[in-house]
This record gives structure tokens, sequence and C-alpha cells, in this order.
């Protein structure tokens, strides 16, 4: 059996795992623009790739239309990309009339309102799915009235937005901190991308969606989710580093030596971007617990002398839902075993890298807004899926005690998701309740 486990490329298809509630929810919420934050190698390409696959074959009312900014500096730059990936998916679009020959020399605005026309007497909706979008810095440096007409067309309800990007988007609110209107990101809303589930990594670690068998004991598959956090481009990259073949059909995972979890220069080069994306006290933050191994509340705050607490609890708050922290055992941890190496193999050096292009004020104010975001995320879901149940129960309730065992499965997982979202709703308010002190 070839080595299974992909590091480096994104993901989609029977090849993705996890993120199926997120996933619905990108695909029927009703905000019309959308920011999807996670660190370096979280899965972002891949979850964007995912959403396209889910609606490209015509039965959704969304169009996907993938777009990669990589490398583009300016509107110009954005305009040549956008046609270059109409191009590309020239299939998709040609139902709706949608002729690349007929947008040369528009600009990147009027061209996305030409296929918003062009699907709008199809009951369609474009689906914007935008990745590496940290270049809509540059762009709006080069050209701040064309990036406030592109956030007006993201804005204005007639296509679905999702932006891909890192922390350091955050630097756009400072760029356009001087519009009459609010910043450019006061418009979206935040969707943090974290580890998977439990159920999905585990699904990961044994390849479940794909052929052949994978062995391993149960302490090796406890200690792979423990080190990674359930992060899936480093259960992928651990993974890898144990697998051996046993024959054409199966392998198995050996177990984890020290030498396993030594981070190697792509992924330390990763870490120290991730790194350069924290405000200045998100740093202090890190580096303290990093310091301490396992540090409290009260030790961080009186570590970190002469700040807000509300702050500190407030960007605590934000580092664990992007994975840089974890709690164990009501303390807090660096979020994984190979981030928690690197950091202290780097210490001397990270101590002295305080400047930052991305300050704690901006940081803390969308994180207050996200989080109330997230509030009615959850109880969206919550209504959803308890909704889900109970259409589920009256139709057990018609079988009698001849219920199907596929309707008892759906039964069970709709309770299964409902707990676990009612717990999510539990974990907020307490953690918002110590964020503010209450």
């Amino acid at each position: 059996m070839r080595n299974p486990y992909i590091v480096g490329r994104w993901l989609r298809g029977p090849n993705h795992y996890g993120r199926h509630r997120l996933i619905e929810y990108l695909l029927n919420v009703d905000d019309p623009a959308i920011w999807l934050v996670g660190t370096r190698r979280m899965g972002k390409t891949s979850l964007l790739r995912q959403l396209e696959w889910y609606t490209m074959d015509g039965n959704s009312h969304l169009v996907p239309l993938f777009l990669d900014l990589q490398g583009c500096e300016s509107m110009q730059d954005l305009t040549d990309e956008l046609i270059m990936s109409l191009e590309d998916q020239a299939e998709r679009f040609a139902a709706y009339d949608v002729d690349t020959d007929q947008i040369v020399g528009n600009n990147v605005v009027q061209i996305l309102r030409f296929v918003q026309r062009q699907l709008r007497p199809h009951d369609k909706q474009l689906f914007l799915l935008i990745d590496e979008g940290e270049a809509l810095i540059n762009i709006g440096a080069e050209d701040p009235n064309g990036l406030a007409r592109l956030r007006k067309l993201f804005q204005n309800g007639n296509l679905r937005t999702v932006i891909a990007a890192t922390k350091f988007l955050m630097k756009l609110n400072e760029l356009t901190r001087d519009w009459t209107t609010s910043p450019f990101l006061f418009g979206f809303s935040l969707v943090n991308l974290w580890s998977l589930d439990p159920d999905s990594a585990r699904d990961l670690v044994l390849q479940k969606q794909n052929d052949g068998t994978i062995e391993v004991t149960g302490r090796t598959l406890d200690e792979i989710l423990a080190h990674t956090h359930r992060h899936p481009y480093l259960i992928q990259y651990l993974c890898q580093r144990l697998f051996e073949s046993k024959d054409e059909s199966s392998g198995r995972l050996r177990e984890i030596t020290d030498a396993d979890l030594v981070p190697d220069h792509l992924l330390a080069g990763f870490f120290q971007v991730d790194f350069d994306h924290l405000s200045p006290m998100e740093r202090q933050i890190l580096l303290t617990i990093a310091r301490l191994g396992l540090a409290d509340e009260t030790t961080i705050l009186s570590e970190i002398p002469n700040s807000s607490a509300s702050r500190i609890r407030t960007l605590i708050y934000g580092m664990n839902k992007l994975g840089y922290l974890r709690k164990i055992h009501e303390r807090w941890a660096l979020g994984n075993e190979f981030l928690r190496r690197w950091v202290l193999d780097n210490y001397d050096g990270l101590i002295h890298n305080v400047r930052s292009e991305i300050s704690d004020r901006n940081v803390e104010s969308l994180l207050i807004v996200g989080r109330q975001k997230e509030l009615i995320y959850l109880q969206q879901e919550l209504t959803r899926w308890q909704e889900q149940l109970d259409w589920l129960l009256e139709q057990r309730s018609e079988y009698g005690p001849n219920t199907p065992p596929e309707l008892a499965l759906q039964i069970e997982h709709a309770r299964s998701e409902l707990a676990t979202v009612s717990a999510e709703i539990q974990l907020f308010h307490e953690t918002t309740a110590s964020i503010v002190g209450l």
C-alpha cells in the first residue's frame, strides 16, 4: 500500500475529511460576505475547493467561481486573474451565456456584475470563493477607490463571497480606518477554521474514506490526536512519518518517537508566518505560556502587568479559536506539540521580535464582533438540529416498533449533533463570562 497521507496540496471530495457543519453553514448562511480565517496549512484552500465540489454540478442555487489571488498586486492583476478563472471554468458558466469575449476590457467589478446578471434569470447566485485573500492588502494600498467598490459589491447581497485568509488580512482594517464608512472587514462575518472534530480526526488517521486498511494501536491513535490537537495538516504530516506498508491494500502506523515530533524546515516556516501574524500582546501571551508550559489565567495576567485584563482575555479567546492555544485541565498550553517545540527552540529570538503590523486594538475589535456572530451561528445550529430531530421522531412514530435501521441512525446522529452544539453554547457562555470578568 502506498502512503495515503497527503501533505502539501489541497484536497476535496473523498479525500476531504470533516468540516460538515461548517460547510452546511457556509452553503446556507444568509450573510453575503464571509471571512474564513485560519493559520497556515489549516485547510482553507481545501475547504474552498470542497465548497466548489458541493455546488459545481448545477443542482445548487449557487454557482461557484474559485479565484486565487496569489501574486495579485493591483486591480488589473485581479481583473486578469478573474478572466482566467472564468476561462478555466468556461464550461460551468456556458449554460448561463457567460462568454469571456464579452468581458475583455472591463474591470473586476463590472465583470462580476455581468456574471450576476447572467445568473439571475436562472434563479442562480454567484458563489465567489477567494483564496489567498491577503493580496487585497497590496491591491487596496495601490487603489483604495477600487477596493471600496469591491467591498460594496461583496456586501450588496447579490452574490455570496467567502474570502479565505490568515489573520494578516486584519491589516485591511488599518489600511481603511479613515474611510467615511466602516473599515473593510466590518461588513464580513468572521468564521474561524481550526481543529477537526474528534470523529473526523480519527477517520483521517484511519483513512476511512479511502480504500485500504490502516492498522494503529489505540494508544498511538490517541497520541496522534493529542500531539496534533486534531490539526488536519499536522495529522497528515505526522502520519506520513509513521506509515509503514504491509501489502498492496494495507499499512500500519508505528509508535511515535521523539524525532517524529521535531518540525522540519518547511513546518518551521509556517510557524514563523503564524507568529508574525500575531499582534504584540498576542506574542507576549504565546511566549509567556510557552515559558511556563501550562498556565492558568491568574498567572498569565500576573506575568503581563500594566495591560488590560479584559483585552488579554479577549486575545486568549481568539488565539484558542485559531489553535495557537488550547486548554488542558483548566490551564492554557500552546496549541500543539510541534508548535510548542518550535517556540521553545526559537524562544531567544522570538522574545525580541515584538513589532507587528497588526495592532492589539484591531484584533480585539474584530474578536468582539466575531463572538457575537459565533453565538448567532451556534443558536441557529441548535434550532436547525432540534427541528431535524423533531421531524425524524415524527417519522419514527409512523413506523411504530418497526423503525428502519437507517432512520434510527439518523435520529442518533441528530441527537449527537444537538448535544455537541449545546455543549459548545455552554462553553461559549463560560468563556465569554471569563472574558468580561463576570
